[in-house]
């Protein structure tokens, strides 16, 4: 089961595309546009994105920029479109789609597509080394078959701060303030225990030390790979 978004303005063929590819077994979230797709996303983590290439607003080959900025390697991102012409297809492989999907889309293509893509984006190296933090699903995701590790609002927006933080290693003022709290004014002593109640949770690495470290005298790093899904 492949997690998709599948964006399009025309209803009866979103409809037709959501059902067809439920059916097949996929978990599938369907959109009429840029706005839905952007709401979609806070709450549903994709493994592919299949973008209309004409949209009301900002077009298929514009969204595809943004996402790949957004989400690197880690999402496939497919156009459909009725158009076939060179250009269009070359605009939209510069935007960042990993393949395209001329109208009326052929259904056993499209299944045969999706589970090629699948099954790269979960072989990919990068991927089976990074831990993933899920924000949708308020989860880490550790390497491998490793289940993955709920995650309270507060210890998300700690890994959150590591992850965005220049690599991946945040002072106490940077996370105090990714708790919403004044660093003037909040005791660190709580912080340590948040962290120290974080470190619990994650399973160590080969050396059984824990991918969360203390940066003495600054703050604290995650020391492995760690990939942001929204």
């Amino acid at each position: 089961m492949t997690r998709i978004i599948v964006v399009e303005d025309d209803i009866g063929q979103l409809e037709e595309l959501v059902s067809f590819l439920e059916y097949s077994k996929h978990e599938v979230r369907g959109v009429a546009d840029d706005k839905g797709l952007e709401n979609c996303l806070s709450q549903f983590s994709p493994e592919i994105v299949l973008l209309d290439y004409c949209l009301p607003g900002e077009n298929g080959a514009m969204l595809a920029e943004q996402l790949r900025k957004r989400f690197g390697i880690s999402i496939g991102i497919v156009m459909v479109t009725a158009l076939n012409r060179g250009a269009d297809r070359i605009e939209c492989r510069c935007a960042g789609a990993d393949d395209y999907l001329v109208k009326p889309v052929n259904f056993s293509e499209l299944l045969a597509l999706i589970d090629n893509m699948s099954l790269r984006l979960n072989s990919s190296p990068l991927m089976q080394q990074s831990w993933q933090l899920l924000l949708a699903r308020s989860e880490l995701k550790p390497p491998g078959k490793l289940p993955a590790i709920p995650l309270t609002n507060w210890e998300l927006s700690l890994l959150r701060a590591m992850a965005d933080a220049d690599n991946q290693q945040a002072d106490r003022n940077t996370l105090i303030l990714a708790l919403g709290k004044s660093p003037l004014h909040y005791d660190p002593r709580a912080l340590e225990v948040s962290i120290s109640r974080l470190r619990r949770k994650l399973p160590g690495l080969d050396n059984s030390s824990n991918p969360l470290q203390t940066v003495r005298g600054i703050g604290y790093k995650f020391i492995r790979p760690l990939a942001v899904v929204r």
